[in-house]
């Protein structure tokens, strides 16, 4: 039988795609535990894109439009995020994970896959492979559902028609 790497297993559920990272991210226990749920959700959102402008972030992180500045403020005062102004349209406004945010988020999944790990020592290798082939057919299957990627949005976060 074909030894199994645990810890790949883990990682490819928490990380492969954005509902376990939003499960990991909302965790009470998490560094990020004492932010508001909008703040979490703007963490959440830019740890799945490089970056966003404020329309785009306000949607995927679903936050209105009025709430996304405010919130951005406060990442922005705490260190977590940066923003900057788009130099061909000066008028957008993008915002992006810090390096501190970045880091603060791969030590905690690093720390939160030797716990992953631990809990899944119980499950045997056959049914470890399993897992990683269902996850595997999950993420295959899920990703043929997800909506259109966000560079169909437009500047103040709607869908646009073609």
């Amino acid at each position: 039988m074909e030894k199994v790497d645990r810890k790949t297993v883990v990682r490819e559920l928490m990380s492969r795609h954005p509902l376990f990272r939003k499960k990991f991210l909302n965790r009470p226990d998490h560094p990020f535990g004492g932010m508001s749920k909008s703040q979490r959700n703007v963490v959440m959102a830019l740890n799945l894109y490089p970056a966003m402008n404020m329309g785009q972030l306000a949607v995927e992180a679903n936050v209105s439009l009025q709430q996304i500045t405010k919130t951005v403020n406060a990442l922005e005062d705490m260190g977590y995020v940066r923003r900057y102004i788009d130099r061909a349209n000066r008028r957008q406004i993008w915002v992006s994970l810090s390096e501190e945010c970045q880091n603060m988020i791969r030590n905690s999944c690093d720390a939160n896959d030797g716990l992953l790990v631990e809990s899944f020592s119980s499950l045997s290798d056959e049914d470890m492979l399993k897992l990683q082939e269902a996850v595997r057919t999950v993420l295959r299957i899920v990703n043929k559902m997800e909506d259109r990627p966000l560079q169909d949005l437009n500047e103040k976060g709607h869908r646009q028609e073609k």
